[in-house]
């Protein structure tokens, strides 16, 4: 099913502000997701208030929206869908816009934030969201680093990778990304290219230090990195192979398209129907061993293949002799 266009309403700003935002809107049309701006809160998907333009807050809270707002300025109110600080970085802005999107188009709506002067700590996901395991499944599962500098984004992704069965831990820069990475070994880190003013190394250059970084003998190889962006352009795509990272995933991410991802990367196991198969030995197969003797069949099922919005970088070949 397509996603819909999302209708956004600005509250407040002044001209210069609101005319950046309206562009950024305008130019959205051609993107996934798409927004349109429109004049009446009652019609309005999400809206971007000015929370310190005298009335914007007492607007939003009196239409009771104030969990589909993006707050940005000095404070915002308990409950908002997000919250930035001025100067307006439009993408910052929209990219919380576009993890909201995506917990609601795959129906996994998330709590309202709690605001405070930092970021906030993200909440645990509830029992009824935890993937379901026999009891003897007790945290086998592969460990997965994300990290995002979007709080929403941190949770949504966080939940499609758990219902998969992966173990999950967040950081929101690099800094924290690199102290988590010192203290365990991950099978794979989910970067965000863009991770804010806060961090010291975008998603780019963090996947470079990951898979240059010398480790001490015995520690292992390093994680499978996957980039994970609302940019998808060649030219991303290009430096993330350049940085060295395993895959490329645009957002929004479908379940269908995460799921292939994983098996592709060895994260979750293939399904049934693409393993290899063998038919039973025949009466007139050959000696044990020999898959070319009557009775076998040789053919193998075919590779799962990257969806089109992932890419998977080939596996690099061996050296000779």
């Amino acid at each position: 099913m397509p996603m819909p266009v999302q209708r956004v309403l600005l509250i407040g700003f002044g001209d210069f502000e609101r005319q950046a935002l309206t562009s950024y809107l305008r130019f959205s049309g051609t993107r996934v997701p798409a927004y349109e701006q429109v004049d009446d809160i009652g019609s309005a998907d999400f809206v971007i208030a000015d929370a310190d333009h005298p009335g914007a807050i007492d607007e939003v809270m009196a239409a009771d929206r104030g969990a589909d707002t993006v707050y940005i300025g000095s404070l915002a109110p308990e409950g908002a869908l997000a919250w930035t600080m001025r100067p307006i970085d439009p993408l910052q802005v929209f990219r919380e816009l576009d993890a909201a999107v995506a917990l609601r188009f795959f129906k996994s709506a998330p709590p309202p934030l709690h605001v405070n002067s930092g970021p906030a700590p993200l909440a645990p996901l509830a029992a009824d969201e935890q993937p379901q395991r026999r009891a003897s499944d007790v945290a086998t599962g592969p460990l997965a680093l994300l990290i995002d500098d979007s709080e929403i984004a941190l949770r949504f992704l966080q939940r499609q990778l758990s219902a998969l069965g992966l173990r999950t831990e967040t950081a929101i820069n690099s800094q924290s990304a690199l102290a988590l990475l010192a203290q365990q070994r991950f099978d794979a880190v989910f970067v965000d290219i863009d991770l804010g003013p806060d961090s010291a190394m975008d998603g780019f250059a963090l996947c470079q230090h990951l898979k240059r970084q010398q480790r001490p003998h015995g520690t292992g190889l390093p994680p499978r990195v996957v980039i994970v962006s609302a940019h998808g352009s060649a030219t991303n795509r290009v430096r993330g192979t350049f940085a060295g990272c395993d895959a490329y995933l645009t957002k929004p991410i479908k379940e269908e398209t995460m799921l292939g991802q994983l098996r592709t990367l060895g994260l979750v196991a293939p399904a049934e129907a693409d393993k290899p198969r063998r038919k039973r030995k025949s009466a007139a197969a050959g000696p044990a061993g020999n898959t070319s003797a009557p009775g076998f069949d040789d053919s193998k099922a075919p590779l799962v293949q990257p969806p089109e919005d992932s890419a998977v970088l080939p596996p690099t070949p061996a050296n000779p002799g």
